[in-house]
């Protein structure tokens, strides 16, 4: 059954994945020769003092990918759902509800932190290649906060898709609004560090928020 879910739930958004791996390639692909390019046409101590005394994020390009993925993915694979009213007779399958629900996110999270992983690998690499290993691991934990925004991207849309009432729909949306505005803060290096534990025990919270639309859609009359 699992697996029957699993299949289901890819050959709803493989086109959409597959095209933000595409885009996901192309941005890291341009932060590559974009820092490459920046190298060639200054001094190194420039960009250094660009880097580390201004605090300018070289990678910043990247920041709103995570989110915008998150968000594609969830309509990609709910909005279908939804529109076409399949949505309530998928939760008439023989299993429960709530891990019929939560087995459709986690696929879908699944999908959103493979190209998480994706980037964050790509640009520990990318950093590396030019600054040394502090510097890589400095970016890591700098752009861990846009990493999350692409899991509240993700449950936030998925919150509003499966909403059936217009008001709570509308709250959702904004509590998301109000988290990735947290989210997207920073001005330097590493400034959520202190206060990101309590972010991601915060947006661990989703998981749970998504059976009670799906609750209210299923037995609404």
């Amino acid at each position: 059954m699992l697996s029957a879910i699993f299949l289901k739930e890819w050959l709803k958004v493989r086109w959409v994945w597959l095209g933000l791996l595409v885009l996901h390639l192309g941005m890291l692909l341009y932060l590559l020769l974009a820092i490459r390019h920046q190298f060639r046409v200054e001094h190194s101590e420039m960009i250094w003092y660009w880097a580390f005394e201004l605090r300018r994020l070289l990678y910043a390009p990247i920041q709103y990918l995570p989110l915008l993925t998150g968000v594609l993915i969830a309509i990609a694979q709910f909005g279908p759902e939804m529109l076409g009213g399949r949505f309530r007779l998928s939760l008439h399958l023989p299993l429960r509800a709530d891990l019929l629900v939560w087995s459709w996110v986690g696929f879908g999270a699944l999908m959103g932190a493979l190209l998480a992983l994706l980037d964050a690998v790509a640009l520990y690499w990318i950093i590396a290649g030019w600054f040394p290993h502090e510097a890589a691991v400095s970016a890591l934990l700098t752009a861990l906060p846009w990493l999350l925004g692409g899991w509240i991207g993700y449950f936030g849309a998925t919150l509003a898709l499966l909403e059936p009432a217009a008001p709570r729909r509308l709250i959702y949306l904004g509590l998301s609004a109000a988290f990735l505005a947290l989210l997207y803060q920073h001005r330097g290096y590493q400034e959520y560090d202190q206060v990101l534990p309590v972010l991601i025990a915060l947006a661990l919270l989703f998981i749970p928020a998504v059976i009670l639309p799906a609750h209210r859609y299923r037995h609404q009359r």
